[in-house]
């Protein structure tokens, strides 16, 4: 369906929310900033340059200042780190902002004012940050600036690529909020192409990895199954077939169905859909030792699957910290301090990680 015929049939459901954006496009020799008023359905634009910022509405997260539309948008490659004594970590936000800068700010990542306050720690986001809720843009954009801030503290923001990253770029809308749904129709616009190559955020998320490996934990958002690694056994190699292969084919499906590596890469078994940790019947000691010592790590956190609260198996070896925040007003944060494991709470608790007993 096309999407300016989307938003027509929508309720009104969405009437108190905020204007949503800004999404800046790359529009011939000049970025324009585009934005979708929700409540009166209509659209705001100015071209991006500071002389036009005062004509912004206020957005919840975006500031105009920490964003340079000359950067060079580069994939990630450095993905290993060691000596880090502080990591904090996430997954599946699904656009609830406010639940998500809740935690983030009793746990001391953030300040009340969305600045870092982590100094030179590393937060890892474990994917999944769009679709399902309304505050998808707002995360976005609170990222983004994190991102900036952490390094010039000497920390680190990861924001590591999930299913649903990937299924938005590549134009699949089925958990797409209504929200959204307008968005699309009021810009003319389908939803991937406001993250398309042409797009200040697009081109941003292009850049991101599939995984990365921290203190010999490796984060990655589905996980690591045993027949995966025995196709690729690195996760630079997964970071770079992914990047070169699963985002803007012309036809993903024909990529996949061409090569038994790719087709695992984003199959069931992938790094992106694997929940295979958690089955009683197909994963073993044996097979989390076997994948461990096939990637060199020690230990690997995971999202996607969810639980009521960040969870430890296999002696902490495995971590699952998709606390089902996609809900709203619940969920945990991972937290490592010099080697100890705690479960961060939204009012600021710190509770030891204890692991769940396993076959």
């Amino acid at each position: 369906m096309l999407p300016f015929l989307v938003f027509s049939v929508l309720s009104g459901s969405i009437d108190s929310l905020p204007p949503d954006g800004p999404y800046l496009i790359y529009e011939d020799d000049a970025v324009v900033a585009r934005w979708v008023n929700t409540e009166d359905r209509t659209e705001g634009q100015i071209v991006f340059e500071p002389e036009n910022f005062d004509q912004l509405p206020e957005f919840a997260s975006f500031r105009p200042e920490m964003v340079d539309v000359t950067r060079d948008f580069a994939p990630q490659l450095d993905i290993r780190f060691e000596g880090v004594s502080r990591v904090a970590a996430l997954s599946d936000i699904h656009g609830q902002f406010d639940t998500g800068l809740k935690l983030l700010q009793a746990n001391g990542i953030i300040d009340d004012n969305q600045h870092w306050a982590f100094g030179d720690g590393h937060l890892v986001i474990v994917g999944d940050i769009f679709d399902r809720g309304d505050q998808v843009t707002e995360l976005l954009w609170l990222i983004h600036n994190l991102q900036i801030e952490a390094e010039r503290s000497g920390g680190r923001v990861h924001f590591l690529l999930g299913n649903h990253e990937t299924m938005t770029l590549e134009g699949d809308e089925r958990y797409l909020n209504q929200k959204y749904r307008v968005t699309s129709g009021m810009t003319g616009k389908f939803y991937h192409e406001l993250y398309g190559p042409n797009a200040y955020l697009g081109r941003w998320l292009r850049t991101l990895p599939l995984a990365v490996e921290i203190n010999g934990t490796v984060y990655i958002h589905g996980g690591l199954s045993r027949a995966m690694v025995r196709e690729v056994s690195s996760i630079d190699r997964l970071n770079e077939l992914y990047h070169e292969h699963l985002i803007d084919s012309d036809d993903l499906d024909e990529v996949i169905g061409g090569s038994s590596r790719l087709h695992m890469l984003y199959g069931r078994e992938g790094p992106l859909w694997y929940r295979g940790y958690f089955s009683r019947n197909s994963f073993t000691v044996k097979d989390l030792n076997f994948v461990l010592k096939k990637i060199g790590a020690q230990r690997i956190v995971v999202g996607h699957t969810s639980f009521t609260a960040v969870q430890g198996f296999y002696d902490n070896r495995v971590i699952a910290v998709d606390s089902s925040i996609k809900f709203g007003g619940v969920g945990e944060i991972l937290l490592m301090v010099d080697n100890d494991y705690f479960r961060g709470t939204i009012s600021g608790d710190r509770i030891p990680l204890e692991s769940s007993p396993t076959k």
